[in-house]
């Protein structure tokens, strides 16, 4: 979709939602900080397929934020499947 074209049906009706943090996924862990990263998400309008692309790094107030491979297996609301 990112090429603006769907694969899966080869509709060219797709939409980008990109503001800086459209919806952000939310990361806990044990610590008291909560990593939070920015989303892009992209919406095909003939099919409804719905397609959401997480940033690498977390947006960090001080320093530098966490990777999202870092992050994910040390949370406590995300578990492997």
């Amino acid at each position: 979709m990112k090429s603006g074209t769907y694969p899966k049906c080869r509709s060219a009706e797709i939409y980008l939602s990109d503001s800086p943090y459209p919806d952000p996924i939310f990361v806990k862990s044990n610590t008291p900080s909560i990593e939070t990263f920015s989303t892009c998400a992209y919406l095909c309008l003939d099919y409804g397929h719905l397609e959401i692309y997480f940033s690498e790094t977390s947006v960090a107030l001080f320093g530098k934020g966490k990777s999202l491979t870092e992050s994910i297996p040390e949370s406590t609301n995300w578990e492997k499947a």
